[in-house]
């Protein structure tokens, strides 16, 4: 095995934690801190509890907690610890027996895109480590949380009166869409910030998506868009969306655009409907779509396990038809399940539970790691009849870092084997061995002699 060669890491000149643009005044802020200091003087918050996502006192204070102390176990009682631990590896073989394989895809799915500081002048650098891992695949996929906007870009602030917003410089844009002319083949845009410049940002981005010829799913161009399935064609392959957001941060939509964003509100009411995510995958079958996936913006941030609603969901989906389920927006890695439906067990349905982020607007450790996932699309024969099928499952870990050099220093992705390697000062080796102990909590320690696999 080639050794390492030698680097200059050290964490990302990002803030901490959210706190530095956290800014809740007056009566809510007052709120918050009591309401925080009674539920760690109590011992709570080290565990999930069920807090519907509102404006209200409890779930933002609930939120900026974990912001910082990140909860790395399951909601009590739920058993998703135990249901999820087979699947803490990296490699999955996904084969039905008697399938015969005549041609095979591959595709790389990655998670939230954002505008992060020192991104401007990272293009063609920042992927550069991990280029073959995102762009390698057939056909590539990412979760673009950030817009574009033709307005001047507002401070990223978290008050009473407004949710954060993170919209993109170009060349912010220009670093994360692609590398050395690879770019996504596809991204999501229904996600909780499509809505922060309003339908401005939203006709931005897709102008500059559609000169990029990359593909978007999750907003609508037009009421007829909404109303039929959205279908792909990349790479010989059929493929159906259905991209869904849990919220637009309560953001308004356009009046005379209420279908412009896919939103079910998951986690904000307590029994949302979800049957037109199901019927959505079941038309773009009748479409004759050769893959369906569902992609989700849901999750609860910084936590590294999923609800246990998003469970029953998922499975709701995979026997509804979906191929795989992908999802993001907790800002955190979780465990992924291999689910095999019910409906049709030849199929094995991926369910990404959380990727996390790709770029970050913090340093923390578990904010940095993510998962680049690569899918294995093969089509052939089984039983008669020509199928095409998710035949395996490879995750990567990955994690954002500083390189530092005699006079500059850039933000890159790295390979996590970057975490395993020596010869870093003291506070770094800490920070470093703080970023591996929240991958452990998502793959299992396996993933580290994986990492250094040939």
């Amino acid at each position: 095995m080639t050794p390492p060669r030698s680097r200059t890491l050290g964490r990302a000149p990002l803030p901490p934690d959210p706190r530095s643009f956290i800014a809740f005044g007056g009566e809510l802020g007052a709120e918050i801190r009591r309401i925080t200091e009674e539920a760690v003087a109590a011992g709570r918050w080290r565990t999930p509890e069920d807090i519907r996502i509102t404006k209200a006192a409890l779930p933002l204070a609930y939120w900026t907690y974990k912001s910082w102390n990140p909860i790395v176990r399951a909601m009590p009682g739920s058993g998703i610890e135990a249901r999820l631990e087979p699947f803490r590896r990296t490699r999955f073989d996904l084969m039905p027996e008697g399938f015969v394989a005549t041609s095979e895809r591959t595709m790389s799915l990655s998670g939230d895109l954002m505008c992060t500081k020192g991104l401007d002048d990272a293009k063609d650098r920042f992927y550069e480590e991990v280029a073959d891992v995102v762009f390698g695949a057939d056909i590539a996929y990412a979760n673009l949380e950030s817009t574009l906007t033709t307005s001047e870009i507002a401070a990223t602030t978290f008050t009473e009166d407004e949710t954060p917003k993170i919209n993109l410089t170009p060349q912010q844009y220009a670093a994360i869409i692609g590398h050395c002319g690879r770019r996504f083949d596809v991204v999501q845009l229904a996600n909780n910030h499509i809505l922060d410049c309003g339908e401005e940002g939203v006709r931005t981005t897709l102008a500059h998506l559609r000169a990029d010829g990359v593909e978007q799913v999750g907003v609508n161009e037009t009421e007829a868009d909404a109303a039929r399935p959205r279908i792909t064609c990349l790479k010989g392959l059929r493929i159906g969306w259905v991209a869904h957001t849990f919220s637009v941060n309560f953001m308004p939509f356009p009046a005379d655009k209420p279908w412009l964003v896919n939103m079910t509100p998951m986690h904000l009411v307590p029994d949302p409907d979800v049957s037109g995510i199901e019927a959505q995958v079941r038309a773009c079958r009748e479409a004759g779509c050769d893959l369906v996936f569902v992609s989700l913006h849901w999750g609860l941030e910084f936590e590294l396990y999923p609800h246990p609603d998003q469970l029953r969901w998922a499975h709701r989906f995979a026997e509804a038809g979906a191929d795989a389920v992908i999802g993001h927006h907790p800002h955190v890695p979780q465990p992924v399940e291999i689910y095999r439906p019910a409906s049709d067990p030849s199929r094995a349905v991926p369910i990404l539970y959380s990727l996390g982020n790709l770029t970050s607007l913090i340093s923390h450790p578990s904010n940095v790691a993510s998962l680049v996932a690569r899918l294995r699309l093969s089509t052939g024969m089984l039983g008669g009849m020509r199928r095409t099928l998710v035949t395996g499952v490879d995750l990567t870990p990955v994690v954002l870092l500083a390189e530092r050099g005699p006079t500059a220093c850039v933000l890159k992705l790295f390979p996590a084997t970057v975490l395993l390697d020596g010869g870093h000062d003291e506070v770094t080796s800490a920070y470093l061995s703080e970023v591996g102990s929240y991958v452990d909590v998502v793959l299992g320690t396996g993933w580290r002699e994986t990492a250094r696999s040939p």
